[in-house]
């Protein structure tokens, strides 16, 4: 695959990925509030996931943990600890940084691109010792603008993108409608030879006989 191809590969993947995971989303918590009403008003708390052919495929249910202990008041919490069992009590004294300040340090020395910093109310410049410039790897940057998500979306649509090991929808629809046409098939199969052996009566003369009348009567809507 050449890189154009790849890239091509990554801007499609990428776009219907974002607006696949969107509606996920959406779907996810639409499912989410349908089964939490349904354990309410009925107790359901499981269904299963059929496809069109009405095969089951799996099932989604509402999984409600128990209760976990979580802190709510961490110097209440630590006065009790203190007043019944000081042994589990670990006493430091720590120096840190307040980290808005590390921050802000460091992101004015990587715009300026030096391990030095200009105090902006001093104007003195510090060489800040501890900090090193560090190189930073390469990434790609992906950019689609919304006619080019359009164009996508149209092309992903029609079946019109071609990517190695990916099946567009129409090649999903075509399999999932291969046992619809052969339903149509044996259909058709099935009325072709009614349509012979009723040729056949028809060559044996059953024009003659005395419930032909009768039989275009009913074929008409008329009552037997």
């Amino acid at each position: 695959m050449s890189l154009k191809d790849t890239a091509r590969t990554v801007a499609v993947l990428s776009t219907l990925h974002d607006a696949i995971g969107g509606q996920l989303k959406d779907a996810k918590r639409e499912l989410e509030a349908g089964l939490k009403a349904a354990k309410a008003e009925t107790g359901t708390q499981k269904i299963s996931v059929s496809l069109a052919e009405g095969h089951d495929v799996g099932t989604v249910s509402l999984v409600q943990p128990k209760a976990a202990a979580a802190i709510a008041d961490a110097e209440a919490f630590t006065a009790w600890v203190m007043a019944n069992y000081d042994t589990e009590i670990t006493r430091r004294f720590v120096t840190e940084v307040k980290p808005g300040f590390q921050k802000k340090i460091l992101s004015e020395m990587t715009a300026a691109g030096t391990a030095e910093w200009a105090d902006p109310e001093t104007g003195v410049i510090h060489e800040v010792p501890g900090v090193t410039m560090q190189g930073r790897a390469a990434y790609t940057r992906l950019t689609v603008p919304d006619a080019g998500k359009d164009a996508i979306a149209q092309a992903w649509r029609t079946g019109a993108l071609e990517l190695p090991g990916v099946a567009a929808p129409a090649a999903v629809e075509a399999s999932q409608g291969d046992g619809e046409a052969e339903k149509l098939r044996q259909r058709v199969a099935e009325l072709e030879e009614r349509d012979a052996w009723l040729s056949a009566l028809e060559a044996a003369g059953l024009d003659n006989w005395q419930g032909v009348d009768v039989a275009r009567e009913i074929h008409n809507g008329g009552e037997s």
